[in-house]
C-alpha cells in the first residue's frame, strides 16, 4: 500500500486532497463496506462475526486513496465470505463423537485444515481438499477428499484413530453438502503439490 505524506507539505495540493481521505476514516469505512458486502453474499448459509475481521488504526495522520480503500475493502470481504463458508461446511461444534474438533482453519494454501483431537485427547491435522479421484485421501465427500497430516511422503502409514477421525469427519461433512452447504474452491492434493512444492502445510506447530 502506497501512502501519500509530504513533510514539508502540510496542505496537498485540491487534486491530491481529493483523492485522499483520512486513513482511519477511510478504514472505518473499509470495515462497513466488508461486512454489507459479506452479508449480501451469504445470505441462507450464515455470515462470519464482525468482531474477527482485525481493522487497523493508525493515528499518525498518514492517508489511503480512495482506490485502495476499496481494493482493501473487497479483500476483506472475500476473506470473510471464505470464512463463513468454512464455518457452514465444518462448524467447530461439528458432532465428531468421541473424536472432537479443535479449531478449523480458514483456506490457505488451496486446502482447508482442520485440527482434530483423538479419544485420548492427541492432536492431529486433517487437510481438506479439492476431490480427485486419482489421489485419493483417507475418506471423501462429494466435493472433497481428505488427507492426514503426518508430515510424510506417501510413504509414512497413517496412524488407525486419526483415519477414523477423518472418517467420522467426512461423514458429518456429506450432511452439509446435501443440506446445501457452500463448496469453498480449494485445490486438489496433485494441484497444491504442484503450485507449492516446498509449503509448509502443517498447523500444529
Amino acid at each position: 500500500m502506497t501512502y501519500e505524506q509530504s513533510p514539508e507539505n502540510p496542505s496537498p495540493p485540491p487534486a491530491a486532497e481529493n483523492n485522499l481521505i483520512g486513513r482511519r476514516q477511510a478504514l472505518c469505512s473499509l470495515a462497513g463496506i466488508a461486512t454489507a458486502v459479506a452479508g449480501i453474499g451469504l445470505i441462507g448459509i450464515g455470515s462470519a462475526r464482525a468482531d474477527e475481521a482485525s481493522i487497523p488504526t493508525p493515528t499518525d495522520g498518514s492517508t489511503i486513496s480512495a482506490n485502495e480503500a476499496i481494493r482493501s475493502a473487497e479483500d476483506l470481504a472475500a476473506e470473510e465470505r471464505d470464512l463463513a463458508m468454512v464455518r457452514a461446511l465444518v462448524p467447530e461444534d461439528l458432532d465428531v463423537g468421541t473424536w472432537s474438533i479443535e479449531r478449523v482453519h480458514s483456506p490457505r494454501l488451496g486446502a482447508i485444515a482442520v485440527v482434530m483431537r483423538t479419544p485420548d485427547g492427541k492432536a492431529f491435522q486433517v487437510d481438506l481438499l479439492r476431490r480427485d479421484d486419482a489421489v485419493p485421501g483417507v475418506a471423501a465427500t462429494r466435493h472433497f477428499s481428505l488427507f492426514v497430516s503426518n508430515s510424510g511422503k506417501g510413504d509414512t502409514a497413517t496412524d488407525e484413530y486419526q483415519a477414523r477421525g477423518a472418517i467420522v469427519l467426512a461423514h458429518q461433512i456429506r450432511h452439509r453438502e446435501l443440506s446445501g452447504a457452500p463448496a469453498p474452491k480449494l485445490m486438489s492434493f496433485a494441484e497444491r503439490s504442484n503450485s507449492f512444492p516446498f509449503g509448509a502445510f502443517g498447523v500444529l506447530g
